[in-house]
């Protein structure tokens, strides 16, 4: 599918990533190195740490994506621009 999901990083909020249904890939970006990771079966998942940006894609259309956060909601803990992110990781 063309959906992007994620595009975030979190200051605070870790969180655990699993497909339970379909498959979906997943990309981890630390700021210096990234990688994808694809989820297909219930039986793996990712680990998405705070200050990771996280981006979810290729999904199938029967996907569903469980996402567990250690936080509650809160829009301040949101890093949502790449270039921001990328700032506050080198330290600029």
């Amino acid at each position: 599918s063309d959906k992007v999901r994620g595009e975030h990083a979190h200051y605070i909020c870790r969180q655990f990533l699993v497909c339970v249904h379909g498959s979906c890939a997943v990309t981890l970006d630390n700021g210096i190195s990234r990688c994808e990771v694809t989820l297909d079966s219930p039986d793996i998942g990712v680990f998405l740490p705070a200050m990771v940006w996280g981006t979810q894609y290729k999904f199938t259309s029967e996907t569903m994506l469980l996402v567990m956060a250690s936080e509650h909601y809160d829009s301040a803990d949101y890093i949502r621009d790449y270039n921001t992110y990328i700032s506050i990781v080198k330290g600029a």
